[in-house]
This record gives structure tokens, sequence and C-alpha cells, in this order.
């Protein structure tokens, strides 16, 4: 057998190898809820969803909405400050988390808006506070720009809206026909890591717990085919000068070192919105409620108190 022979079937067994390490099945949600859920976790059947979600404290509501590859574990350390004055409802929005994918695989900012009213009439929330971080920040300025009578104050985290079109590699993947369904078995941890040490702007920070929680919540039924399908609507975005219809009392965060949207939009939606209020936090990336979750909060809790 000639050396080429062999360098070609051990790059064939190196690569079947790699295959077969990072092949992993869906987890079932109720395996998942048992090790992800907390003790005041709520289940709402809405839209053919089981949507998880949590509520704690009393006071004006406050909803607090998660970024793209999140769940609302990522407000933990807002929810202990602020759930001592407010009510604290964060959810896990429809093709991530717990909450799973939506029945008709519809994943716009516009679906997500009207989603969120449906969620907060079905809660009966007349007027609340909206929060929002990344995707989140996009469907809470899309929602504010539609509804303005519903919200009280608005919080606007490190948002898209305004930076050029790009298609990332694995969107680029996520898009390709029969290489998509790859995706749907295929998901690296070192690949969930990558894309955590590039949201955080302190990389110590990523540790395994962590990386196993985003890993395991990837792996939730349905959620990585609705990473897919999301990746097949991402240029639908909606038009950017919808923020210039937002009325409510605005203040806009961001971290200084976030690597996903650079802090110079930051300026921008600054400058779009009416009175909008600005903070830039240092040595801070892409999810400053926990990678600053103290100073943040307690910047919103100032903010939403006119202490600001």
């Amino acid at each position: 057998m000639s050396l080429w022979r062999l360098l070609r079937w051990a790059l064939l067994l190196v690569g079947l190898g790699w295959l077969a390490f990072n092949w992993y099945s869906d987890l079932p949600p109720h395996e998942l809820a048992a090790r992800y859920a907390f003790p005041d976790s709520h289940f709402m059947e809405m839209d053919g969803m089981i949507v998880h979600y949590r509520m704690c404290g009393r006071g004006e509501p406050i909803i607090l909405l998660h970024d793209a590859n999140s769940s609302l574990h990522t407000w933990v350390a807002w929810t202990e400050v602020l759930s001592k004055n407010y009510q604290i409802i964060s959810l896990d929005l429809p093709g991530f988390g717990l909450t799973g994918p939506h029945p008709q695989r519809s994943y716009s900012a516009f679906m997500y808006a009207d989603f969120l009213e449906r969620f907060t009439q079905a809660l009966q929330l007349r007027r609340f506070h909206l929060v929002g971080n990344g995707l989140g920040a996009q469907i809470a300025w899309v929602y504010a720009s539609q509804r303005p009578q519903r919200l009280r104050k608005l919080v606007l985290s490190n948002a898209p809206g305004f930076e050029p079109k790009h298609t990332s590699l694995v969107n680029g993947l996520a898009k390709t026909p029969v290489i998509n369904r790859i995706l749907w078995r295929i998901t690296p941890r070192a690949a969930v890591r990558a894309f955590l040490e590039e949201v955080y702007a302190d990389d110590s920070r990523v540790n395994s717990a962590l990386v196993r929680r985003h890993h395991d919540l990837l792996r939730r039924a349905g959620n990585r085919k609705a990473f897919t399908d999301r990746a097949a609507t991402g240029d639908n975005r909606p038009p950017a000068d919808l923020v210039e219809k937002i009325t409510a009392p605005t203040l806009v965060v961001w971290g200084a070192e976030d690597a996903v949207l650079s802090p110079e939009y930051a300026y921008e939606f600054h400058r779009r919105i009416r009175k909008a209020l600005l903070r830039i936090y240092q040595n801070t990336g892409h999810w400053p409620q926990e990678e600053n979750a103290e100073q943040s909060a307690a910047d919103v809790q100032a903010f939403i108190e006119g202490r600001f």
C-alpha cells in the first residue's frame, strides 16, 4: 500500500472519529427541566409551545429578554437583585432554552414581538418595563416602536440593528441544504466554548459548567433545527428606522469590549432614540448582565427609579 493511500485512510479515520466524538443526540425537555429549571419556574402552554419562564418578586413588572443562543439563565444575577423591589419576569424565547422550537419555524423579530404581546396578555400585564440583550434587545425595540402605550421604560443592551449585514461561517453552513442537517447532530463542545469566549471579554469566566449548560440546552429537542431555521431568516431584519418611533424613556447599555457588536452602535441608538441615556461598561463584552452584573443591575434600577 502506497504512502498516499495510507495517508488518505488515516485522514478518513480521523474524520470519522471526529464526527463520532461530536455527534450528540437530542435531549428530552423533561430531562433538561429536571436539571435546569428553577424552584420558581413556570410553564405556560401557548402558541403550540410550552413556554418556560420565571416570575418572582413584587412590584412593577420588569420583563427580561435574553440574547440568541442563550436562555433566561443569563438573568440570574439581575433577578436576585431586582426582585427585591420589582416583579421580575424572564423567559426562554421560542427556539431557545427549555421552551424549544416554534411550531411554524418562524423566527423573525416581528414574530417575537407578537409573541411577547400574547405572553404579557396571558400574564394580564397592562404596563411594564422591558429589558433586552442582543436578540432580546432587538425584539424589545421592535415591540417598543409598535406598542408604546404598553411600556413604562425600556433598556436596550448590546442591541442589533445598525450593524452591516454579515453572514458568519456557521450561519452560512446553517443556510446550506444537506449540510445544515449535519448541524442538527454535530455539536462540538469546543464550538460552544469558542462562542462563549467571543461573548465574554474575560475568557477565564468561561468554565466547564457554563459550557455544559449552553451545550445541553442547545441539544434540547428541536433547538438545533431552530438554529438553522433562524439562519434562513437572518436577513429579514426589521428596519432600523423603527427605533426613531420609540417614545418610552430609554437606557442604552453596552460592553466596551463587545466583540459581537461594536460599541460604536451604542451611540447610534443613543442618537436615534429621543432623550435616550447611555452607559458603556469597561472590561465587559456582549452580555453585561453576566459579566458586569452588579453595576449594570444597579444602573437599571436607578434608571427605572429616576435616579440615573
